[in-house]
């Protein structure tokens, strides 16, 4: 039977009885509780709302490198660097009134100090969290942006002193404390805790037990169970590494001992867990940065992907259909399966309900995001300890798993501060140099004059090369930087534009050669990486599909009349349904090679807005249907 320790792996403690340790643990209650205070009852000017919420977030990295380990000598350098980085944010803090109101200051040579420090702290954290990409990226924008003089053309630039630069960077809010860590510190974060908050009052077992009851006994049930889970994870999370590292943990063992392909079994979990960045009602932080940088509410982004994200499960769903029949997969146990009574309870399902409600109402009435976060983890806390047992021992655990809740959204936020300060340096020397401008123009000049699609297919090859080992929202932030302006010229719709690009480095999570949340499932099934890698770009090829319909059909994104909306979400139905059926060879018995092309032709056809491939769309699955549906007549 289920238990919760099939749910939920809790994480090895970091800390321990050092002074480190406790200093560890106090800093990431102090992050979390500076973030819910601010959610709640309003941030502090820019600059200190930024700085503190960096400099906590640098020095909590350093802090629990330093706790993990033994050596005495290493220990204490990291608790330095810790120190350091607390340091130059601090005075920041101390000296806010002095740099926003004076109309030009001048940077000291301490300061120039305290920002080299500050800007190393952050490449080498984030290197600690991701690698080395993004930090390498940073390293060549600042030296372009010191040495690009020397270059001739178009691609050099005016001369730039480092003081000028670490001026730029350091102390005004266009450099490291510019809009994307502003985000960071207002509402990225609050989300993030908030999730980690559902997870430990065990959200994710209710979850899996939803998605148990829905999906469990019909054919490829685990599987199913498998895209279920993984997208009500998804809409708390909003990860695709993290759902693949939680809800893989129980899903693809579970198919695994059913007798799916352990490529198979990876690859749906992988592909399932990557689509919580793009499932309405969180959606990760690429949809805020989104919001922010399309000065439109995060709900109307919110409803916005609502068709993409149902389209994109529908075509993951048909395509473990396909494969179940063909091969024969058995449902998951009974044995397996809770009851509807043993989920649908006051102490189980009333909170985690309650909770999004919440949420819902508050951002639904016009409250803003953080605020709407901040109501719902309130809630989500006060309901999960007054509706529990009163035994001592009862409280004391819910109180260690709401402390845990805390010490892992601190983490989980810290990992990405300096992915996304990294993101937010880019940025900044990419505007001061102009290079943004020049890569557009490149853009332009070679897709251009080939017309919309050809533009668009290069600024998708864009996103994904960028999105190769690196987070999706700093992937989509350098995108975007780079390929919103030719996509804008050409007089294509920004909402169209920002969900064109933010799909293309959602995709990186699945495009060989770097694509994390199939490594990660490729650990758990302790198999090749490769066959993952395939068969989740099979299930996913609607994913790939998508942002064409976004630029050739924008009524996907509710940008149209309301039945255009249902003409788009009816062909996108049939087209998932095609293509599931063209990659899996089978409906219900196998498909021909040469049909299997026409097929996923026909699907490929409907981005087209026009009424004849609609057409020719629904006829052909209705004629794959009338035709499967014949029985085989036996020949002597």
């Amino acid at each position: 039977m289920i238990s919760k320790d099939m749910f939920v792996e809790t994480p090895a403690p970091v800390t321990g009885r050092t002074v480190i340790g406790w200093l560890t643990m106090a800093l990431a209650l102090s992050f979390v509780a500076f973030q819910i205070y601010t959610a709640g009852f309003g941030q502090f000017p820019p600059l200190v709302q930024r700085s503190i919420h960096v400099g906590l977030a640098i020095g909590l990295v350093y802090l629990s490198a330093a706790a993990k380990l033994d050596v005495n000598l290493r220990r204490w350098a990291l608790a330095a660097a810790a120190a350091a980085a607390l340091l130059a944010c601090g005075y920041l803090v101390l000296n806010d009134e002095r740099l926003t109101n004076e109309i030009a200051v001048a940077i000291s040579p301490v300061e120039i100090v305290l920002g080299l420090t500050l800007l190393l702290l952050i490449l080498d954290s984030a290197r600690r969290s991701t690698g080395w990409i993004l930090p390498i990226m940073v390293t060549a924008m600042l030296g372009y942006t010191l040495f690009g003089d020397l270059i001739s053309g178009n691609w050099g630039h005016p001369v730039v002193s480092l003081e000028f630069m670490m001026e730029q960077l350091y102390l005004g809010t266009e450099g490291i404390w510019g809009t994307v860590t502003g985000l960071s510190a207002s509402l990225i974060s609050i989300f993030i805790i908030f999730g980690c908050f559902l997870l430990a009052t065990g959200a994710s077992e209710t979850f899996m037990k939803v998605a148990l009851i829905v999906a469990g006994r019909s054919p490829g049930g685990a599987a199913k169970v498998a895209n279920v889970s993984s997208a009500m994870f998804g809409m708390i999370n909003g990860a695709a590494v993290a759902n693949v590292a939680t809800v893989g943990n129980f899903t693809i063992p579970m198919m695994q001992r059913l007798g799916y392909r352990p490529a198979f079994a990876g690859a749906v979990e992988a592909t399932a867990s990557s689509g919580g960045q793009i499932t309405p009602p969180v959606m990760g932080a690429g949809a805020f940065i989104m919001a922010e940088l399309l000065r439109l509410p995060y709900l109307a982004v919110a409803s916005a992907a609502v068709i993409p994200s149902f389209l994109f499960y529908v075509c993951i769903w048909a395509s473990i259909d396909v494969e179940a029949r063909r091969e024969g997969l058995r449902p998951v146990d009974k044995a397996d399966i809770p009851r509807w009574r043993d989920v649908l309870n006051m102490r189980e399902a009333f909170p985690l309900a309650a909770t999004i409600l919440v949420m819902a109402g508050a951002m639904f009435t016009g409250r803003s995001a953080g605020l709407a976060a901040f109501l719902a983890i309130v809630t989500n806390v006060s309901l999960y300890m007054l509706l529990g047992s009163w035994d001592r021992s009862a409280v004391t655990e819910r109180l260690r798993r709401l402390l845990e809740g805390a010490r892992m959204g601190a983490l989980n936020v810290v990992s990405l501060v300096s992915l996304l300060v990294c993101a937010q340096i880019i940025l900044s020397l990419i505007g001061f140099t102009g290079v943004g401008i020049k890569l557009s123009e490149l853009i332009l000049g070679v897709g251009g004059t080939q017309g919309t699609f050809v533009t668009v297919f290069l600024v998708m090859i864009v996103a994904i090369v960028l999105g190769m080992g690196m987070p999706t929202t700093a992937a989509y932030l350098l995108a975007a930087a780079v390929c919103i302006p030719p996509m804008i010229t050409l007089g294509l719709p920004p909402l169209s534009a920002h969900f064109f690009v933010f799909y293309g480095a959602l995709l990186s999570a699945l495009t060989p050669p770097v694509c994390t949340a199939v490594y990660t499932a490729a650990v758990i099934t302790q198999t090749d990486w490769w066959p993952i890698a395939v068969e989740s770009m099979k299930l996913a090829v609607m994913k790939f599909i998508m942002p064409f319909y976004f630029i050739f059909r924008p009524e996907i994104l509710l940008a149209g009349s309301t039945v255009d909306i249902i003409r788009v979400l009816v062909v996108g139905v049939v087209a998932s349904l095609l293509f599931s059926v063209a990659t899996g060879g089978y409906y219900r018995r196998p498909v021909p090679g040469i049909l299997r092309l026409a097929l996923g032709a026909i699907a490929l056809g409907t981005i087209d807005a026009g009424w004849i491939t609609d057409i020719l769309a629904v006829a052909a699955l209705a004629g794959l249907w009338l035709w499967q549906r014949k029985p085989v007549v036996a020949t002597a």
